[in-house]
Parts: structure tokens; sequence; C-alpha cells
């Protein structure tokens, strides 16, 4: 079999496998894209101060440890070229940073206090 057919059976097996343990992840976690994106809309995130704002909350001590370190995975998995689907692939490579996203913003948000976050990110009225 030539090289070429078997880099194609491996990304399959990579997409395949990266889709099954995303899908996994979040129903373990209870949430869905849609309450997910629903949820950071309720609360009123500015997608263009949005990463400044997580860098001075992952900066705060008040900010548990455990979720200090999933913005800093979040960070590091939004700016990394590898991803469990490649981004050069048409809607379907960005497709899990779409949902990995919100979700685990959504996961975040709920580790931390009320007040501390509501320091960094103020309610609209």
């Amino acid at each position: 079999m030539p090289t070429w057919q078997w880099l194609l059976i491996v990304i399959g097996i990579v997409i395949v496998l990266g889709s099954a343990a995303i899908a996994i992840w979040i129903r373990r976690s209870g949430l869905t894209a849609a309450s997910a994106a629903a949820e950071l809309r309720a609360i009123g995130l500015d997608l263009a101060r949005l990463p400044g704002r997580l860098r001075r909350l992952a900066a705060d001590e008040c900010v548990p440890r455990k979720a200090r370190w999933l913005l800093i995975g979040l960070a590091i998995y939004i700016a990394s070229p590898i991803d469990p689907i490649p981004d050069f692939l048409p809607v379907i490579g960005h497709l899990d940073e779409v949902i990995l996203v919100p979700i685990i913003l959504v996961r975040i948000r709920r580790m931390i206090p009320a007040e501390v976050w509501d320091e960094y990110f103020p309610k609209r009225s």
C-alpha cells in the first residue's frame, strides 16, 4: 500500500478518536455546545477584550489553581498548531475550537467565586 494511503488512514483514525474523546468529555461535563454558548452570551462576554481579561483573571490570587491551569491550557490549545482536527481542513478544522472553548470557559466560570468573576467581567445592565 502506498505511503499516502497509510497517511490518510492515520488521519482518519485520529479524527475519529479525537471526535470520540471530545464527545465523551462533553457528555461527562453535562454541557452542550448550545448551552455553553447561551451561558457565555448571558454573562456578556466581549470577545475583543476576552484574552486580556482572561490573562488578568489567571493572574489573580483568588482564582483556584485548577482554574488557572485550565486557563493556561486553553490558551496553549488555542495557540497551538497541533489539533485533533487540523485547522487546514475547511469548516471542520476550526470546529474543535468553536465547541471546546465555550465549554471550557463555562467550566472555568463555575470554579471561580462570583465576586472575583464580577470584578473582571462586570454584568451588563
